[in-house]
């Protein structure tokens, strides 16, 4: 590949203003060859602050005019999760690679559609989980490769968040079924289920319990889940954006040589316990498991790295690293406890 090709600039084009709209645009300002031709918001006050804010970019109120921008190559989505589909197919149909936030997808189903029309035509499908872009993934993907810890006995994520009811009176579309899919397991939780699953997976059953206790919302805001691995594992969820104050986030990975314990969200390792594999330095001698309830409060470079992937993923003509294929692997975990706690039954997933 020619140095030409390699510095060649690819512009995106971000559909929603948002939080996660803003963590794309300020951390796009880093990606080399990258920068953020358009932006879309159908509030046109908000739009023209956020383009004043991101160096003014073009502006658009309606995502088809922004898909349609001839110096946008990618698109972002940051829409409501139940939007994503119809804003990636709009996408692809016009030739435009898409990287999507964080669920897939509200439902399992509109997610195949969104992988397999991408296949079709042609175009680049990423989605962005950053947490496993950090210290915590890398050290614990080398650690279970490599056998460090023997085999996997008990593989757990707890993520007991905290949100107020005017967190979700906020935005009329949290808290939704049809828009957001769900509730802490679906926006919080997924996150930490994905890296989970990406780790010690696939999943191969969930027996799970939903129950909304706090919030006037359609969807869970108390969610546990026993989970069996395809290797014989077993496996504990609970989530909950009900609780006060927020806890801290964690993965407690035991096996038959020791226990790691992490918190994916800041990059921290807790707990490293592991017969003949020295930890990582700085592991706190008495860990703060208190957390703050602001959803803006964590590290947001890790999403740099995903945007530098997709740029140099155009370029290059090859899938990002984390695929549209991928992120349907957690999807259909969350969608299994939510059928699970439905049904009343153990639910087995494809793998």
């Amino acid at each position: 590949m020619s140095a030409a090709v390699e510095r060649r600039p690819v512009g995106f084009g971000l559909i929603g203003t948002g939080m996660a709209g803003g963590f794309s645009a300020r951390e796009l300002a880093f990606v080399e060859g990258g920068f953020l031709a358009a932006v879309c918001s159908r509030d046109p006050e908000r739009l023209r602050a956020f383009a004043a804010g991101h160096g003014n970019p073009r502006a658009h109120t309606d995502y088809r005019e922004l898909i349609a921008d001839p110096e946008v190559e990618v698109v972002i989505v940051t829409s409501p999760t139940g939007l994503h589909a119809e804003m990636t197919l709009a996408a692809a149909d016009a030739g435009r690679h898409v990287l999507v936030e964080k669920p897939l997808e509200a439902t399992v189903e509109a997610g195949e559609r969104m992988v397999e029309h991408c296949r079709a035509r042609g175009v680049r499908l990423g989605v962005i989980f950053q947490m496993r872009f950090g210290r915590v993934a890398d050290m614990l993907r080398e650690l279970l490769t490599s056998g460090g810890l023997g085999e996997i006995w008990l593989a757990d994520a707890f993520d007991k968040a905290s949100r107020s009811p005017s967190y979700y009176r906020r935005a009329a579309w949290r808290g939704t079924a049809a828009l957001e899919g769900g509730g802490c397991l679906m926006t919080q939780s997924i996150h930490i289920i994905d890296l989970l699953q990406h780790l010690v997976g696939p999943v191969a059953s969930v027996i799970g319990r939903t129950a909304t206790r706090r919030h006037a919302i359609e969807v869970e805001d108390v969610a546990t889940a026993m989970l069996r691995f395809d290797n014989g594992a077993m496996g504990v969820v609970e989530s909950t954006t009900a609780i006060r104050p927020a806890l801290r986030s964690r993965l407690e990975i035991h096996g038959e040589r020791g226990t790691v314990i992490a918190n994916a969200q800041y990059d921290h390792f807790l707990v490293w316990d592991v017969e003949g594999v020295p930890g990582p330095e700085g592991l706190p001698e008495t860990p703060d498991w208190v957390d703050t309830d602001d959803p803006w409060a964590y590290p947001q470079t890790r999403h740099r790295v995903q945007l530098q992937d997709m740029a140099d993923a155009v370029r290059e003509g090859r899938d990002p690293v984390l695929t549209g294929e991928e992120a349907l692997r957690s999807l259909r975990v969350v969608k299994a406890i939510q059928e699970s706690s439905a049904l009343g039954r153990e639910v087995f997933l494809k793998t």
